[in-house]
């Protein structure tokens, strides 16, 4: 299972940066042990085009490397916390996308005028209050509990983080929230969205997109265009 995991966190890293979410060696994916020791995610670094499995570590949920060799990530506490807060939670992703960081600088929010954005129908929350690093588990928990039920949000002056029962789901929700904060933005250069939907308006007409089939539909084609794409270039 361990190994299963390691491919499936260095997988979510490779298509996050195919979609074009890689900020140098910053953000993390990480999938919750089944054993429940803690959580895997990439060691400190490393690109996510980078990461293979090997470079993927237990950390415990104190911070405690438990296997793999490398220094983990400072932010680690941003995974661990969520996934005490909510036991649902089994992956989670921390990014800092251009069009999402953007967005939330601006005070414009997601407004649901297409299938991707109605992704996020339901308001998103923003967090203030970590625009440095979320390094202790007091902090990791604060922004749990600032994400409450939601599979995402938005980090004012940092980036975002997204959730989901799988490595798919986190991977292709952070895929998304971008797609939807470059839609908006766009939109916005444009004069602003004429006809906005309300929620239980969008809920309604996309009804598709509310759920994880949509999303992982997108995963299992986000996965074949990235190996397609590492394939060339290897």
């Amino acid at each position: 299972m361990s190994n299963k995991l390691r491919k499936e966190v260095a997988l979510g890293g490779h298509v996050l940066d195919h979609a074009g979410l890689s900020d140098y060696v910053w953000g993390h994916v990480s999938a919750r042990d089944p054993k429940g020791r803690g959580v895997w995610m990439k060691a400190k670094g490393l690109g996510f085009d980078e990461v293979r499995p090997a470079d993927v570590l237990l950390v415990s949920w104190e911070g405690d490397v438990l296997e793999g060799a490398g220094p983990r990530h400072g932010e680690y506490p941003i995974h661990t916390e969520a996934m005490l807060e909510n036991p649902a939670i089994n992956s989670v992703v921390h990014c800092h996308p251009a069009h999402a960081m953007a967005m939330v600088a601006s005070g414009r929010t997601i407004q649901p005028f297409s299938h991707i954005a109605s992704v996020f129908s339901r308001p998103l929350p923003v967090y203030d209050e970590a625009p440095g690093l979320v390094l202790t588990p007091e902090q990791g928990k604060a922004l749990a509990q600032a994400l409450g039920a939601s599979h995402a949000l938005l980090m004012r002056g940092h980036g975002v983080v997204t959730v989901g029962a799988s490595v798919g789901a986190a991977v292709t929700t952070a895929v998304m929230l971008e797609r939807a904060c470059y839609l908006q933005l766009l939109a916005e250069g444009y004069g602003g969205v004429k006809k906005p939907f309300t929620e239980d308006q969008a809920i309604a007409a996309y009804a598709h997109t509310q759920g994880d089939d949509f999303v992982l539909e997108a995963w299992a084609y986000l996965v074949r265009a990235t190996n397609r794409a590492r394939t060339k270039t290897s």
